[in-house]
């Protein structure tokens, strides 16, 4: 069999080496020049021979087919891990950073009100059954149409309780609350769930950033994968499928598109995707995240994550397991912050971020250097990772994660495992084995 796919993130990458191991023919395009797509490590501008993620960032203890490639390319995770319940309680406002229990002196009410929050969403959670299938809960209809923000409205948030719950929809899922369907993170709590065992689950980030997982596979595909090459075009009929890029023509038995629906948005299928196949691939949400990183001489802050009422959002040490004198702080902003802070020049984005740093920890220091990415502004991408908006669950999910012919779909945005690696992983080998069972 003849199959071409397109675009080298981990999706693309798994999805070639999984079909050329069950003997098929495999092309795999690329439109940029590197392999990993929104898996990028960034290495320069810092000194000491730190780094930072630009993109996918943590590996969950419960992502198997993550840790498995971890594994394979020699890829030791670090320090003690995060639980991500817990290290969200640091607040600076009003000129003030506030610990936990200062957050608590604040407000008494604060974590009841948090805990209200929790219980509608774990509710919601309780009735999926399978977390591939939401769309078949008894209630979701009603639960797709609600947002985060009528959940907030729901617990009766109070002022911190609701900068918090903000802070944590702009971050884990990169979208205003407003825009995320209450059925969708309830398919993300129950997959959790189900993939915990009842087990505290911790995440770590890894020794010498994830591009080396990309790149380990990458080096196994040379003369496979072709860099700088654009898709323009897919027809297919019933006896194979042209791909066409900028380049050439290419003869398909099946084609796997393990990319961003986003530039999809602008490849001419010649045999029209079907209304519903359409609507989603060009509406889906995609949510917003601009990441900014600033080298700091010394590490003068305290360990743990700090929301901020300030426009940087979330600031945190990506380096905290990273050993020197030197640490970085990153800015990770989401959602309207996100999109704001994209419309700056990366210049205007690093004095920003470096300004909320200094007055959140008092440094007196000049930085040493940084970077910062706006994955709204990368054409190939579009934006981070999927969110499915309200009513996007039961419109979109199933029509994703069909097969249009010769045509199939991969990438977090097609998995159980959604806006994760582990997801990009798992959407590949669904693919692979429709494809082989097909034949």
């Amino acid at each position: 069999m003849r199959v071409v796919v397109v675009g080298a993130g981990l999706a693309g990458l798994h999805a070639t080496e999984l079909l050329r191991a069950a003997g098929c023919d495999v092309q795999l395009i690329e439109g940029g020049h590197r392999p990993g797509g929104r898996v990028r490590t960034v290495r320069a501008p810092f000194a000491g021979g730190q780094y930072a993620e630009s993109g996918a960032e943590w590996v969950d203890a419960t992502h198997d087919r993550m840790l498995a490639q971890l594994h394979r390319f020699g890829i030791e995770r670090l320090g003690p891990g995060e639980q991500w319940t817990t290290i969200r309680r640091w607040i600076h406002r009003n000129g003030e950073m506030l610990s936990p229990e200062q957050v608590r002196l604040a407000d008494p009410d604060v974590y009841d009100e948090l805990d209200r929050f929790d219980g509608i969403v774990e509710a919601a959670a309780a009735g999926i059954a399978d977390p591939a299938c939401p769309q078949l809960h008894a209630a979701a209809a009603a639960l797709d149409a609600q947002s985060l923000a009528d959940v907030a409205q729901q617990a009766n948030l109070g002022e911190l309780a609701r900068l918090f719950r903000w802070r944590d929809s702009q971050g884990e899922f990169a979208e205003e609350p407003s825009q995320v369907s209450l059925l969708f993170v309830a398919q993300q709590r129950a997959y959790h769930a189900a993939h915990s065992g009842g087990r505290t689950v911790l995440s770590h980030r890894v020794a010498g950033g994830f591009s080396g997982v990309a790149e380990g596979m990458a080096a196994g595909l040379v003369g496979v994968i072709s860099y700088g090459e654009h898709l323009i075009g897919v027809q297919q009929d019933a006896d194979g499928a042209l791909v066409h890029t900028d380049r050439r023509t290419l003869t398909a038995d099946h084609v796997v598109l393990a990319c961003s629906l986003v530039p999809l948005r602008s490849v001419q299928f010649h045999d029209q995707l079907p209304p519903a196949l359409h609507a989603a691939v060009h509406q889906l949400g995609y949510g917003t995240v601009t990441k900014t990183s600033v080298q700091w001489p010394r590490r003068t802050w305290p360990a743990g994550y700090a929301t901020t009422s300030g426009t940087a959002q979330r600031v945190y040490e990506p380096t905290v397991d990273q050993p020197g004198e030197t640490g970085i702080l990153m800015a990770y902003c989401g959602g309207d912050g996100g999109r704001e802070w994209a419309t700056l020049v990366e210049a205007e984005r690093l004095a920003l971020a470096a300004g909320e740093m200094r007055a959140m920890h008092r440094i007196d220091s000049e930085p040493l250097g940084g970077f910062s990415r706006a994955w709204s502004n990368e054409p190939r991408f579009g934006g981070s990772y999927a969110v499915y908006r309200p009513g996007q669950v039961g419109a979109y999910w199933q029509v994703l994660r069909e097969p249009w012919g010769r045509v199939q779909l991969a990438g977090e945005h097609v998995a159980a495992c959604t806006g994760y690696m582990e997801g990009a992983l798992e959407s590949a080998e669904t693919v692979v084995a429709r494809i082989v069972a097909a034949g």
